[in-house]
């Protein structure tokens, strides 16, 4: 019967916190999206509550033992093999309902690109496909905290946005020397 009565005061205690950062709109918006979203900001994930907490720009004591519990969330795929298919890849970088990596970074062949994150245009070209390049490219797009704390970029695996496997593509895609991300002049490129 208690934890009942819990939940409604946690709910006005997200929406009160809410309050402070966000415009009346939104704050509707918060109120009528459900139980499950004011949940979420109610009860933030430990990493994703210590990012708020510090503005997205955690002090130098927190940083080593937060890449270390990020890193340790990363999964690879059950081949063992960092680079999948590139035209799968493909598909998956330029798919606003998949990965939307295009709408961030320059370099599709495909869609003009964003400027959000840095320019990725003929990433395997200049990176190569070495090894330490391949796991690099994987774990980044796998979990960007493990590298970038707090970053914007989207945790695709961490989050069960895409699969290893999905994530292999994309690397493919990115660092095959033949994929057409490599091959074509990026959309915008002058």
């Amino acid at each position: 019967m208690r934890k009942v009565a819990l939940v409604p005061l946690a709910l006005a205690l997200a929406f009160a916190f809410a309050q402070r950062y966000f415009s009346e709109e939104e704050l509707k918006r918060i109120q009528t999206g459900g139980k499950a979203y004011a949940e979420v900001l109610a009860n933030p994930r430990p990493d994703q509550a210590l990012c708020a907490l510090h503005r997205n720009r955690l002090p130098g004591d927190l940083l080593p033992k937060f890449l270390e519990e990020q890193r340790a969330l990363i999964k690879y795929p059950t081949s063992g093999r960092l680079m999948g298919d590139w035209k799968r890849g493909g598909a998956i970088f330029n798919n606003l309902q998949k990965a939307n990596c295009f709408s961030c970074h320059f370099g599709s062949p495909v869609h003009l690109g964003g400027d959000v994150g840095p320019s990725l245009e003929k990433y395997g070209l200049k990176r190569g496909q070495s090894e330490v390049v391949q796991r690099y490219t994987y774990e980044v797009i796998y979990n960007s905290w493990a590298y970038f704390p707090c970053s914007v970029m989207y945790r695709f695996g961490a989050q069960g946005l895409l699969t290893p496997e999905e994530i292999a593509d994309v690397v493919a895609y990115l660092l095959d020397p033949e994929s057409d991300f490599n091959t074509r002049p990026a959309v915008g490129s002058k």
